[in-house]
């Protein structure tokens, strides 16, 4: 039991990051089509709510909702975190905006997704100017 425990650890921490790279990757797609169908701008936004410290710029951890920036009704999703991972958007920001044609409109961007005890499981989702998104096991997009 002791000699799978780790490999069992190292397993789970791959999981919960593949699993938050495709809940954001996933709900960035549904923000893109959401605006497009809705002819609307829309925001992804940062969540705060899962510290009690208030978080760096660019600090994803606490998880993100999909809101319109007009209104101040509920928002359209909600993918709450516990902070278990470290999630960084470079350049650190706190929101995504995303255009009525549905185009993510600050470009050149990337969410990296780390396991905040294992350093080697990192996914980052890397964002071009042009709007194609990908996805690649390192820190950095080239």
């Amino acid at each position: 039991t002791s000699w799978a425990m780790p490999s069992l650890s190292s397993w789970l921490w791959r999981l919960r990051v593949e699993s938050v790279v495709q809940a954001w990757r996933g709900d960035l797609q549904t923000a893109q089509l959401q605006a497009l169908r809705r002819g609307e701008n829309l925001e992804l936004q940062r969540l705060n709510s899962c510290q009690s410290t208030p978080l760096a710029d660019g600090d994803w951890r606490c998880g993100w909702q999909l809101v319109r920036p007009t209104a101040s009704d509920t928002p359209l999703i909600n993918h709450g975190l516990g902070g278990e991972l470290l999630l960084q958007l470079y350049p650190g920001q706190n929101l995504l905006p995303i255009n009525g044609q549905g185009e993510a409109v600050a470009g050149g961007l990337r969410l990296t997704v780390q396991a905040k005890n294992l350093k080697t499981v990192v996914r980052s989702i890397c964002i071009n100017n042009t709007g194609r998104v990908r996805v690649v096991a390192s820190e950095v997009c080239t």
